[in-house]
């Protein structure tokens, strides 16, 4: 008798499929995230897909108003809290170091509590990064710190400043070097000129002189012009700032770079660009000011930053 051989249905086994790839979303911090400078960073950083955590005291003494991103998550405190500012870094990527007291005659003013604020202040950052890991910290130093010069500024210059500000900010810069050498922190020091464009002061001692002849020409009034008028300055708009910042950031550099046009324009030709029918006016010029400021840029451009917009072209908008 022949059997039937019964058939056994085989299953196929189910192929695995791989779990979705989830990129961690980047964490950033700003202090001084609410000013000028840094709000105009915070903004750059949240529209390519950063969570962002600001830091600011809203005391900053050049500034009109406070600038707070409603997409961020803002703190109002000072990085002199090194509590505060720890729990605020938690899980950073990176820290975006740019508060401060950042006016040259607020620290001529006062010495004491400028020097403090920004020297200890710089200090916590980098400690709060060392004891939460975290390996990038980028910090928004000054050309005030060459003094007077006679050539375009190079980062190889011997420094040489002249007023409260600028000592407090190379000390700054000799803590992130520092910080690199001895933990390994990748650290940037980024020496801004002068900076203007969207969110700068218009009014007060402390402003810039662009804020203030702009504000000068909306209220119909003679432009003010500090001494003879000759003094040069190398102007940048912020949102070149702001991508050299996050260029620095995305990259494995270290150490010091000019953030600058390579331009200088005198007070008195921005006079002239600002086409005040009022005319103007002169006050005695402020000791601690350098008479040049032009940055030599060709650094930053080495790694692919350029200036985007001409100071001459923004003005003739305004």
């Amino acid at each position: 008798m022949i059997k039937k051989l019964r058939r056994t249905k085989i299953e196929p086994k189910p192929v695995p499929v791989p779990e979705p790839v989830v990129q961690k979303q980047r964490l950033s911090v700003v202090t001084g995230g609410a000013g000028f400078i840094g709000s105009n960073l915070v903004d750059m950083l949240l529209e390519r897909g950063d969570r962002v955590v600001v830091i600011d005291n809203e005391s900053a003494n050049t500034h009109d108003e406070v600038y707070w991103n409603p997409n961020a998550m803002n703190i109002s405190g000072d990085v002199t809290d090194f509590k505060l500012l720890k729990n605020a870094c938690t899980d950073a990527d990176c820290i975006y170091h740019l508060a401060a007291d950042i006016s040259i005659q607020y620290s001529i003013e006062n010495p004491t509590k400028s020097y403090k604020n920004n020297v200890i202040g710089t200090l916590n950052v980098l400690e709060v990064a060392r004891v939460l890991g975290i390996k990038k910290v980028v910090f928004s130093s000054t050309a005030a710190i060459y003094g007077s010069t006679s050539e375009p500024c190079v980062e190889t210059d011997r420094p040489d400043p002249l007023n409260p500000y600028s000592v407090s900010k190379l000390a700054g810069e000799n803590l992130m070097k520092m910080y690199n050498d001895l933990y390994g922190m990748q650290t940037v020091s980024l020496r801004y000129f002068n900076v203007y464009g969207p969110r700068q002061a218009y009014k007060g001692q402390y402003a810039p002189v662009i804020g203030i002849f702009q504000k000068q020409k909306f209220e119909k009034k003679p432009l003010t012009i500090i001494g003879d008028g000759n003094q040069t300055r190398d102007f940048i708009h912020v949102a070149d700032v702001a991508h050299a910042n996050v260029m620095v950031a995305e990259s494995d550099v270290v150490g010091v770079f000019n953030v600058g046009s390579g331009i200088e324009y005198s007070v008195n030709q921005i006079a002239m660009l600002t086409k005040n029918p009022h005319g103007t006016t002169t006050i005695p010029s402020r000791e601690g000011e350098a008479r040049r400021s032009l940055s030599d840029n060709t650094k930053l451009k080495d790694i692919g930053w350029q200036p985007r917009i001409g100071l001459e072209a923004w003005m003739a908008k305004q």
